[in-house]
């Protein structure tokens, strides 16, 4: 029985991500274009509403037992200003928590969000960047950086399997030597494994998931000049750098457990 009610909370949480996202490109967007203050405040307000949505659909969320959340040592917002966050990605709702828990961040969006007919319009009016050429992410995102935004990448690319050690994509690090920002690792875990890749929307475990996100202390590149190196020699090794420093924190913490079959477990 709890299984069944969870995947109808499910069903309604992915149910209004569709219907939401319709709604307001219908709607939504084209009033908050009506009010003053351009482009910059349209970026602002629908982020806000952005904020907002998912801070309630997470809510609704671990309301009906399919999480519990923990966050630790998150800074306030007002202490990323012009970080680049690299989050780790075990799930699908992933975005959707971190985009309840901090306003205003600058996500980089697939291609096929960006081009999505319900999605498509928020996130061009969010101000978010695609990922369609990886030359204007890297320049997009260091402007964005320079004006004081504060920008989440899952640098691993996709979700992946719980338990395996983090392998990162280059973009990431080209980003960060581009940039010369600072640096905010976001440990996302989740035990069971909560529709993770190649779990669907009605998978459900019995039990509630526990659902952390850890931020570990904010890191600056090792090595001042990379000038030696060709830019993708340094992305190599910055990006080798970073996957050592997540995968060292994450065996630290004990979180690299054997995989979690409960999701696949039936109620008694």
């Amino acid at each position: 029985m709890k299984r069944f009610l969870k995947i109808i909370a499910s069903g309604i949480g992915f149910s209004s991500l569709g219907v939401g996202g319709l709604l307001f490109s219908l709607l939504g967007i084209p009033i908050l274009w009506l009010l003053p203050g351009g482009p910059e405040r349209l970026r602002w307000r629908t982020r806000w509403v952005i904020f907002r949505y998912f801070r309630a659909l997470a809510g609704f969320l671990e309301w009906a037992g399919i999480f519990d959340l923990r966050t630790e040592a998150i800074p306030p917002r007002k202490q990323l200003d012009g970080l680049l966050i690299l989050a780790t990605h075990p799930g699908y709702l992933d975005v959707v928590i971190l985009l309840s828990l901090l306003d205003q961040l600058t996500c980089v969006v697939k291609a096929g969000i960006w081009n999505n007919l319900l999605f498509g319009h928020v996130v061009r009016a969010a101000g978010y960047i695609p990922a369609l050429d990886p030359t204007m992410v890297i320049e997009a995102g260091a402007l964005a950086l320079a004006r004081g935004e504060t920008i989440l990448l899952f640098p691993e690319g996709t979700r992946t399997l719980p338990g395996e050690p983090y392998a990162f994509h280059r973009g990431a690090a080209h980003l960060a030597l581009h940039a010369r920002v600072r640096i905010l690792p976001l440990l996302v875990a989740c035990e069971p494994p909560l529709l993770a890749k190649g779990h669907r929307w009605y998978e459900m475990p019995r039990d509630p998931c526990d659902y952390s996100f850890r931020a570990i202390a904010p890191l600056d590149l090792p090595w001042p000049d990379l000038t030696e190196l060709s830019p993708s020699q340094a992305a190599r090794k910055v990006t080798a750098w970073l996957e050592d420093r997540f995968n060292q924190e994450i065996h630290a913490a004990g979180h690299h457990t054997a995989r979690h079959e409960a999701v696949h477990r039936q109620d008694p």
